[in-house]
C-alpha cells in the first residue's frame, strides 16, 4: 500500500451505517480495515464494498465483539500488520431483545456496545497515536439522554429492560468519549461521539423482522446515516472539535452528568477493571 495512504478501521461494516460508510471512504480512497464477524453476510458486504467503491484496499478481519479474547486476537493480527491507523470508527452496535450474557459474563448490550470499543480502542490506541491527526469516532445515539450510570446492570440479566440497556451503555460511551478526549489532550488525536439519526441499520436484527420492516417505512436510509460519520472522519476543522457530541451533522453540549469529570472517571476506571486482561 502507499504509504501516505490514510488507514481507516471500520467495525461492523456488514450492513447499515458501517457498509455506507465503508463505500465512502474506499471511494475517497482511504485504506479500509473491516472488524466484522465471520458469515456470509459480512464475506458478501465485502465483495459489495470492493465492487461499489472500485477500490482493492479493503482488508477483512473476522471477530466477535462480544468476546474480549477475540477482540484482543484481532487488535493483535491489526497491531502486527499496520504501522499505524489514521481513523478509527467504532460503528458496530446491538439492541437486545431479550437478555442474554456473553462468554466474559457481561450482558449482551454492554459487551458490544460499552467494553468492545472501549477495549478495541485501548488496544489499537499506540497506532492511533502515530497518526499525523489521529481520529477516533464512537457512535452512540440521542437515547443516552434516556440513560443512567448503572454498573451493576452490565454482568446482570434480572429486571432485563432491552431499551435501557441500550440507552445506559450508549451515555457510557459519551462519558468514555469525552474522558479519553481529555487524557489524550496535546496528542493530536480527535476523539468524537455521534449521534447519526434514527437509521435502518442492523442493530435490531434480535427483532422479529417486521419490526425491522415497519420501522424502516419511517427513518433515514443508510447512506444519509452515514453522512456524520464520513464527515467527522475526514473534514478537517473537527481536528479541533475533540471530546465533543454531535447530533448528526450538528455539535451538541451533551447533558451534566455525560462531563462530570467525577462520573468519567468512575466509568473509565470500571471499563478498564472489566476489560483488564
Amino acid at each position: 500500500m502507499d504509504p501516505k495512504q490514510k488507514i481507516c478501521v471500520i467495525t461492523g461494516a456488514s450492513a447499515g451505517i458501517g457498509k455506507a460508510t465503508a463505500i465512502a471512504l474506499a471511494k475517497s480512497g482511504y485504506y479500509l480495515i473491516l472488524l466484522v464477524r465471520d458469515s456470509a453476510k459480512s464475506r458478501s458486504a465485502y465483495e459489495e464494498i470492493k465492487t461499489e467503491s472500485g477500490s482493492a484496499d479493503i482488508q477483512l478481519h473476522h471477530v466477535d465483539f462480544s468476546s474480549m479474547a477475540s477482540i484482543r486476537k484481532v487488535a493483535a493480527e491489526v497491531s502486527q500488520r499496520y504501522a499505524h491507523i489514521d481513523i478509527l470508527i467504532n460503528n458496530a452496535g446491538v439492541l437486545k431483545r431479550s437478555p442474554e450474557l456473553s462468554v466474559d459474563g457481561i450482558e449482551m448490550t454492554y459487551a458490544v456496545n460499552l467494553f468492545a470499543p472501549f477495549l478495541l480502542t485501548n488496544l489499537l490506541l499506540p497506532l492511533v497515536e502515530k497518526s499525523d491527526a489521529g481520529r477516533i469516532i464512537n457512535l452512540t445515539s440521542e437515547l443516552y439522554k434516556k440513560g443512567k450510570i448503572d454498573f451493576e446492570a452490565t454482568s446482570s440479566v434480572e429486571k432485563f429492560d432491552g431499551s435501557q440497556a441500550y440507552a445506559n451503555s450508549k451515555l457510557m460511551v459519551v462519558v468514555n468519549t469525552v474522558a479519553l478526549a481529555n487524557k489524550l489532550k496535546g496528542t493530536g488525536v480527535t476523539v468524537i461521539s455521534v449521534h447519526p439519526g434514527v437509521v435502518a441499520t442492523d442493530v435490531m436484527r434480535d427483532y422479529p423482522k417486521w419490526v425491522g420492516n415497519l420501522l424502516n417505512l419511517f427513518i433515514s436510509k443508510p447512506d444519509k446515516g452515514a453522512a456524520p460519520t464520513i464527515y467527522l472522519a475526514t473534514s478537517p476543522e473537527v481536528a479541533e472539535m475533540t471530546g465533543k457530541y454531535y447530533n448528526k451533522m450538528a455539535q451538541t453540549p451533551v447533558i451534566d452528568i455525560a462531563k462530570n469529570d467525577s462520573t468519567a472517571n468512575q466509568v473509565w476506571e470500571f471499563c478498564e477493571k472489566i476489560t483488564r486482561g
